[in-house]
Order: structure tokens, then sequence, then C-alpha cells
């Protein structure tokens, strides 16, 4: 069992906050730090459903990719599906930390593990980005990553490997050149 500030310093260990770029509203967003935490949910947004199915599981903490409150809130009320997800989740005593481009840009983050599932090798950085680290020196991240296919792959048939390999649907896929790099971001 640990507490609510103790995922958020582990998650921190992985994947500095301090790294999240300009326009991010990663981190420890709603609730109590010392609150215990026997069950948590884990999810890639905080909605209303989310939070509700967080307080019926008896979760004491939801972690999430995107932030729970990404624009300032001016209000906190049922007038709107924000002010409802942050109300079921105050008010169920579910805290919410969210891991957004810190965990994107992330040594082991989100981007390598999309770029182990496409079996790429041999991983670029493909857009720099400057961060401070916890000392305070500046440091280089990726925002994504690129990278060779083992073997080339018509856009159909890489297509039909992504949905393969990642699940879900594949929205778009045209050309006639065969797909030798991939960016993943």
């Amino acid at each position: 069992m640990a507490a609510v500030k103790d995922i958020f310093h582990y998650l921190d260990n992985i994947a500095p906050f301090a790294t999240q770029l300009d326009f991010d509203n990663a981190g420890f967003l709603v609730g109590r730090g010392d609150r215990q935490v026997h069950r948590l949910l884990v999810s890639l947004d905080i909605t209303e459903e989310v939070a509700r199915e967080a307080v019926e599981r008896g979760a004491e903490l939801v972690v999430s990719h995107h932030p729970v409150i990404f624009h300032p809130a001016k209000s906190v009320t049922d007038a709107d599906p924000v002010g409802r997800t942050l109300l079921a989740l105050i008010e169920g005593g579910v805290a919410a930390i969210c891991a957004h481009t810190n965990l994107d840009l992330a040594r082991g983050g989100v981007n390598d593990h999309l770029a182990r599932q496409l079996g790429l090798k041999c991983l670029e950085g493909l857009t720099p980005v400057p961060c401070t680290d916890r000392e305070g020196k500046t440091i280089t991240e990726y925002l994504g990553r690129i990278a060779f296919l083992p073997e080339p792959m018509s856009p159909e048939d890489f297509a039909r490997f992504v949905k393969k390999r990642l699940g879900g649907n594949v929205r778009f896929a045209s050309g006639k050149r065969a797909v030798h790099r991939v960016a993943v971001c």
C-alpha cells in the first residue's frame, strides 16, 4: 500500500513531470497526497464515466495519460463535463495523477513502447525538445521516435500490420511506395 504522493514520486522518477511540454498540465491534479491507495484505475482520459467507474470500483486514484484539467478551470460545477468529472472525483475521494507529454518524452515511455510493439529497432529521436532535469541542467529529450522497419511493406500491408500489433482501427493507408521508415509520436 502507498500514498498518492508516493505513487506520484514513483511516476516522477520514470517520467519526470518537469520535462512536460510548456502547454501541458501533467502532474498530481486532484486529491490529497496523503490518501492511502489500495486500488487504482488506469485510463487514457479521465471522463465522467471513468470517474464514476473509479468510485464504483473503490479506487482511491486514477492515473491517466491525458490531463483531467487541461485548460485553466474558471469554475467547477455540474454545468459542464469537466466540472462534473472533477466533482465526481472530489466527492468520491478519488485523486488524479496525469502523465502526458512527460511520459511521451521519457525513455521507456509511450513512444518507446509504441516502437517496441511495432518491432522497430535502432531508434532515433524525432523532434528534439530541450528540458530541465532535476538538477536544473538542460537536457534534450525527443518527442517521437523514428526507425526503419525490419522489412519494407506496402502501405496497405503496413496498415494491416499496425492494426494487428496495436489493435483498433487504421484511419489512412495510401500510396504506392513501400514503407521503409516509420515515425511514432
